[in-house]
């Protein structure tokens, strides 16, 4: 008797994180600097584990006052710098370093925005707690798990819809163990941590709920 083995495919996920006025970001503050969008970045580590040789073009006609970088060449896009980081305080070398090659960054207003897929949901879990212990304002905006409820076989999940306050409450029950079975907190205790009441617990995690879900409910339909 033959048996089916499951499709690591089906449990991948593919996450844009968004870290607010990273530290010692260059790439963040040259967004500020400049006041216009900063991608194609490529980055290096020429061998070295502390430090990492990175490139971005920023979307400008000239050079900006206050950007810690060199600018080494004039495209059509903008401005192409390079610059040294430090690996301790790149959120890049944190979230590769659990095995997640970075796919895509940029940076606009301030904001460093990552793309990277991760092998199931308990990975991305780990890297965004280790990404808040770093960084002060760290947020999952997209969220992708791969599967078979659409016709491209994503569910795509934009957590932008939230609230501040609908991501905190998500984001505490779900570290507290609510959503899991067997329960590991229950309503009230979710609730006092966020020092709030049960019900209005209750209608915070309903009006989350519907804005996530909500796509893909239709979806599979």
């Amino acid at each position: 008797m033959s048996t089916t083995e499951p499709d690591p495919v089906q449990a991948g996920v593919r996450v844009t994180l968004a870290i607010t006025q990273p530290r010692e970001c260059p790439l963040a503050v040259a967004s500020t600097d400049a006041g216009a969008r900063v991608e194609s970045v490529a980055r290096t580590s020429c061998g070295s584990q502390n430090s990492t040789s990175t490139e971005f073009t920023v979307q400008t006609d000239s050079t900006a006052d206050g950007i810690d970088a060199d600018p080494v060449f004039r495209t059509e896009e903008g401005v192409r710098y390079r610059c040294q980081c430090e690996a301790e305080s790149c959120i890049t070398d944190l979230v590769e370093s659990y095995g997640c090659p970075v796919s895509d960054v940029h940076a606009v207003d301030g904001t460093l925005y990552l793309v990277f897929y991760a092998p199931d949901a308990d990975r991305v879990r780990d890297i965004v707690a280790a990404a808040r212990e770093r960084f002060d304002d760290v947020a999952v905006r997209n969220l992708s798990q791969s599967g078979e409820l659409v016709g491209n076989g994503f569910v795509t999940v934009d957590t932008a819809r939230l609230t501040a306050r609908q991501r905190e409450v998500l984001s505490t029950a779900f570290e507290m163990g609510y959503f899991d079975y067997p329960k590991g907190a229950n309503a009230e205790e979710v609730a006092a941590e966020l020092e709030i009441s049960p019900s209005t617990l209750a209608e915070h995690l309903a009006a989350a709920q519907q804005k996530v879900l909500g796509p893909v409910a239709r979806e599979s339909v």
